[in-house]
């Protein structure tokens, strides 16, 4: 039984889907369960290479827990609105979570004008720029360990002359 308390809350729509986590890729999951837990710690207090620094050592990308560190960071500092980050137990992306998740992939697929009009929902400016280096090598580096951030598994090609 999951007690996140974000999910009695959580509202799909065509504009907000319910996005679960288990249908992200491995590198998705890993980019998830660091933003969520780089803000638990930043909230106890704790040294985030004790926090993070296992976990990307375990997955062969140890540089991308600075990295995860400098993208969050900058979405803190140079945010113009709320970000959205849910609790560590929540089975369900924000629509910001998510919004992130997009932009990694996109960066990972070089498409960075899309990537920066994803994250222009959430941040404006000189800071944009070095988010997107800092998110772009992060993307880089879990695609090099075997983990990058691919679609959500529930996304699937039809077949045009399927009936739907």
């Amino acid at each position: 039984m999951n007690d996140c308390k974000h999910l009695k809350d959580v509202e799909t729509t065509k504009q907000n889907p319910k996005i679960e986590t288990r249908h992200l890729s491995r590198g998705g999951k890993l980019f998830v369960w660091s933003a969520r837990r780089w803000l638990i710690a930043g909230q106890r207090k704790e040294k985030l290479e004790t926090v993070l620094g296992r976990t990307y050592q375990l997955a062969n990308c140890p540089e991308a827990a600075s990295l995860l560190d400098e993208i969050m960071s900058l979405i803190a500092i140079g945010a113009y609105r709320p970000v959205a980050i849910r609790c560590l137990t929540c089975p369900i992306l924000s629509a910001d979570e998510w919004a992130l998740i997009s932009v990694l992939r996109k960066l990972h697929l070089k498409e960075s004008e899309q990537a920066r009009m994803i994250i222009d929902d959430l941040m404006r400016g000189a800071l944009v720029t070095s988010l997107l280096r800092a998110a772009g090598i992060y993307a880089d580096c879990l695609s090099q360990a075997g983990s990058p951030i691919l679609s959500a598994g529930f996304l699937h090609v039809v077949d045009s002359n399927t009936k739907h």
